[in-house]
């Protein structure tokens, strides 16, 4: 277990960390967990980051799937231990193949059976990849996802890659056996 950023007991945050805390532990989270600890740091950022992350994760426009298969992209691109550990399960409830999720989590094309979730992959992989889509991936994206979908998966994107560089330089610490052998 690292001790980069050990947790801090409610008791011991300044009035806008715990404001920030609250507001995590009582929404549909239920606690303040993985990068969430580290967010109390920086109590401005921790809780526009939050609100960001509810409003992707519990108000928006991707069916849980698509946007779980965009979120363990993210993970595994930048091996982000604790992302995977906290979203395959997530993801294996909504439906997604298991089977696709390994060859995922192997770096290999998932094959998805389904040509929305396979569009998702292939478009959260570009970005990752390149920080860009040329004119046929883009409107390849737009037309199947339409353009609030794609911009809200562009959103999923930063908003995970934001969170993986918070887990991973916070060694925020994930259950063995670790989804990426390969990752320190």
């Amino acid at each position: 277990m690292s001790n980069r950023f050990p947790p801090i007991p409610r008791e011991q945050l300044d009035d806008a960390q715990r404001a920030v805390f609250d507001a995590i532990a009582s929404g549909p989270r239920g606690g303040v967990t993985g990068p969430f600890n580290v967010l109390l740091r920086a109590p401005a950022v921790g809780d526009a980051a939050q609100r960001l992350g509810a409003a992707l994760r519990f108000s928006g426009l991707l069916d849980d799937g698509l946007r779980e298969i965009a979120i363990l992209t993210v993970s595994r691109r930048w091996a982000a231990q604790y992302e995977w550990f906290a979203h395959h399960p997530i993801a294996v409830k909504a439906g997604v193949d298991v089977s696709a999720l390994d060859r995922l989590r192997q770096g290999e094309d998932p094959r998805f059976a389904d040509p929305a979730q396979q569009l998702v992959w292939q478009t959260a992989r570009l970005v990752l990849e390149h920080g860009r889509l040329d004119d046929a991936q883009f409107a390849a994206a737009r037309d199947a996802l339409g353009e609030a979908r794609l911009v809200e998966l562009l959103a999923v994107l930063g908003y995970y890659t934001l969170l993986s560089f918070i887990l991973n330089v916070g060694e925020v610490p994930v259950p063995d056996p670790k989804p990426f052998p390969d990752a320190s």
